[in-house]
């Protein structure tokens, strides 16, 4: 998910006319496009997903913890507190709940896609990635799963929409926003432990060459290299809307996706011959950060109050 992404708005736009269309990448997310009801999810509360695995077309039924066990695993770093290993996991839960109602009727209720759905990974590919600490994470991973099973993220009594990303800005985005539907649990909400991530600044260099040829079907380039950009409209998070390049306006995600940059949330200049992108955060913003889901578990909070601290006004319920 976390890498919540341009390529899941991309289908978002094509299925309603998708989202992340989403990974969350999906972003499979029809309900982004414009603010549609949650579907009811009358099989909510099953015990198995039928994963889609996109690379051999093949479709897998597997248990719920399972599968929860192998999105966790590939979406966020074992080394992290057992409450945010739990968030994590009701969240990877409630999500596919969501998309399991969106994708009744169909041969499969999920995909591997990350830039549609969720991260996965088996037990035994993330063993052999863990190395020596393969047991030690294994087990504190099944106990995070296994302990938070039946619980699930809900909003009028549903299933919510339950993306995440690895670090905000500092500030959550709302999916407005980003995907251009409101949906009232994912507004903006304080994560300011966020800039305390090693990895919360990054940045990227392009030469002049390679900013023309990655975004010569959108605009003419004139004038000095160094006088290409120009004004940048931000929201109050702090993700780009547009930027002028050459007096033409291009979206901040336009930017992130052709140039491969961490978030939307950047700031660029023109030094020594090339364009520096210093970019905040990494991921959509959208959502539970997973850094700041971390960093409040270390300072004591539960899982539910994490899950109720990024999902404005939703509630963790034991559904089973």
């Amino acid at each position: 998910m976390k890498k919540i992404l341009y390529s899941g708005l991309i289908i978002l736009a094509v299925m309603l006319m998708l989202p992340l269309a989403v990974m969350k990448k999906p972003e499979a997310v029809s309900a982004m496009s414009g603010g549609a009801v949650i579907p009811e999810a009358e099989d909510a509360v099953s015990d198995s997903f039928r994963v889609c695995d996109t690379e051999t077309g093949e479709v897998t039924e597997m248990p719920a913890e399972e599968y929860i066990f192998g999105v966790v695993a590939a979406e966020m770093p074992a080394l992290y507190e057992t409450e945010a290993l739990k968030a994590q996991a009701v969240a990877a839960y409630t999500f596919a709940c969501y998309r399991r109602a969106e994708n009744a009727g169909k041969s499969y209720d999920l995909t591997t896609d990350h830039t549609i759905d969720q991260s996965f990974i088996t037990e035994e590919a993330a063993r052999e990635k863990w190395g020596d600490g393969a047991d030690e994470y294994s087990k504190k991973i099944k106990e995070a799963v296994n302990s938070s099973a039946g619980y699930m993220i809900t909003s009028g009594g549903k299933p919510i929409l339950a993306v995440y990303h690895a670090i905000s800005s500092g500030m959550t985005e709302s999916s407005e926003n980003i995907w251009g539907g409101a949906l009232s649990y994912l507004v903006p909400v304080s994560s300011p432990c966020d800039k305390l991530s090693p990895d919360y600044i990054s940045t990227k260099e392009i030469t002049a060459d390679e900013l023309r040829s990655g975004l010569s079907g959108d605009l003419s380039f004139s004038g000095s290299e160094a006088e290409y950009f120009g004004d940048i409209k931000r929201t109050d998070s702090g993700t780009v809307q547009s930027i002028s390049i050459c007096g033409t306006e291009l979206k901040g995600a336009r930017l992130r996706s052709v140039f491969s940059l961490r978030s939307s949330n950047f700031d660029v200049e023109y030094k020594d011959g090339k364009f520096v992108f210093t970019v905040y955060g990494y991921g959509h913003g959208v959502g539970m950060s997973q850094y700041g889901a971390d960093y409040m578990a270390k300072q004591g909070s539960s899982f539910e109050e994490i899950l109720t601290h990024y999902y404005s006004g939703c509630k963790v319920e034991k559904v089973f």
